[in-house]
């Protein structure tokens, strides 16, 4: 297990009874959007939804930042709930997981993802994050969130990887997403060993909003109270 950077302390909402689920948002989105999107789950899950370093309530230390620094954040608030969640993120928190889940695999039950492929960025990619990243302090005054999204720039190629990845996977895919193509994230799903593809019809990249149904179902069909069967075609 890597070691872990500085302690920070996440900013984070904990609702409902029974497995744990934590919700993980993309960059510059509010960790609201999630707990609205997932609400149908607390009936029976204890559903965690923080706000990522640089977001919200949550600190914003010096950079340079890594995924990494990301998944080791969450991973502190998951060994505090005792492990054994299904963690769900976009964007760069699909990516947050997935660091997570091949950094601290006992602390993950299941895995369901959008918004992200297994590769990292290629020139063109990183230029297009760091463009948004001095958008991001240039309009925004937002230091935080530019560094999380040179982050991403510069997050790694997981393809190599990805085989030690032993938890269910559902991936799900906006339709219309556009900032990661269905077919990019179809091929994170050819690397796991251990995982279901999904293209949920009329969503963009923004699946909090727009398929949070999709994300509802994915969560109860890896969730310890839900049907572990997945129909959905890889």
């Amino acid at each position: 297990m890597p070691s872990l950077p500085p302690a920070i302390h996440l900013s984070f909402t904990t609702d409902g009874d029974g497995p744990l689920v934590v919700a993980l948002h993309d960059v510059g989105r509010p960790a609201a959007d999630l707990r609205k999107a997932l609400k149908p789950l607390l009936k029976h899950h204890r559903v965690m939804v923080p706000e990522l370093r640089g977001h919200g309530e949550s600190p914003s230390p010096a950079g340079p930042w890594s995924i990494d620094d990301f998944a080791s954040d969450v991973a502190r608030l998951v060994a505090g709930e005792g492990g054994g969640a299904v963690m769900l993120g976009i964007g760069l928190g699909g990516a947050t997981a997935l660091a997570l889940a091949l950094g601290h695999p006992g602390l993950v039950a299941g895995l369901v993802l959008s918004g992200i492929g297994p590769r990292g960025e290629d020139p063109d990619g990183r230029d297009r994050w760091m463009l948004i990243a001095r958008a991001l302090r240039e309009r925004n005054r937002d230091e935080g969130q530019a560094l999380a999204a040179e982050a991403m720039a510069t997050r790694p190629d997981w393809r190599g990887a990805l085989a030690q990845v032993d938890a269910p996977v559902a991936i799900v895919a906006g339709e219309n997403d556009k900032a990661v193509p269905p077919n990019d994230q179809r091929e994170l799903a050819i690397w796991l060993r251990a995982a279901t593809f999904e293209v949920a019809e009329g969503a963009g990249h923004d699946m909090a909003k727009e398929g949070g149904a999709h994300l509802v179902d994915a969560v109860r069909r890896l969730s310890p109270t839900g049907d572990r069967t997945i129909g959905a075609a890889r």
